[in-house]
C-alpha cells in the first residue's frame, strides 16, 4: 500500500539533510552486485500496519507483529531479494518509540 520511502518523503516530512531510506538501500544493495535497478518496485511491507479506514484513508500504525514472529518464503525462480529494516523515525511506523528494529533472514534450501 506504501510505496518505498525516498528522499522525497523525508523532505515532505521535513527532513533537511540526508536520511537513510527504502529507495538509497535498493540502489545501495544491487551496485554491490553491479547492477542497477530501472526503478525501485514496489516493496512487500511484510511488518508494517498500514491502515485503510472505511473512508478510504490510509494511515501509518504501529507494528503489529512481536519478535519472534516469522515469515517463510519461497522463490520459484532465480531471484535477487534486497531487505531493507524500515529507517523510518519520523513517523511512529516502527513503534511509538519511532526506533527502526533489526530484522533477520536465512536462505535455506
Amino acid at each position: 500500500m506504501i510505496a518505498a520511502c525516498d528522499r522525497y518523503r523525508y523532505a515532505l516530512l521535513g527532513c533537511t539533510g540526508h536520511h537513510d531510506n527504502c529507495t538509497d538501500n535498493l540502489a545501495a544493495a544491487m551496485a554491490e552486485l553491479g547492477l542497477a535497478a530501472p526503478e525501485c518496485p514496489s516493496p512487500l511491507n511484510l511488518w508494517m500496519n498500514i491502515p485503510i479506514g472505511p473512508d478510504g484513508k490510509v494511515s501509518w500504525g504501529e507494528p503489529l507483529c512481536k519478535p519472534g514472529d516469522h515469515v517463510l518464503l519461497r522463490a520459484a525462480m532465480d531471484c535477487i531479494v534486497v531487505m531493507s529494516t524500515c529507517p523510518q523515525d519520523m513517523i511512529p511506523i516502527n513503534g511509538a518509540a519511532c526506533t527502526p528494529t533489526e530484522v533477520h533472514y536465512r536462505v535455506v534450501d
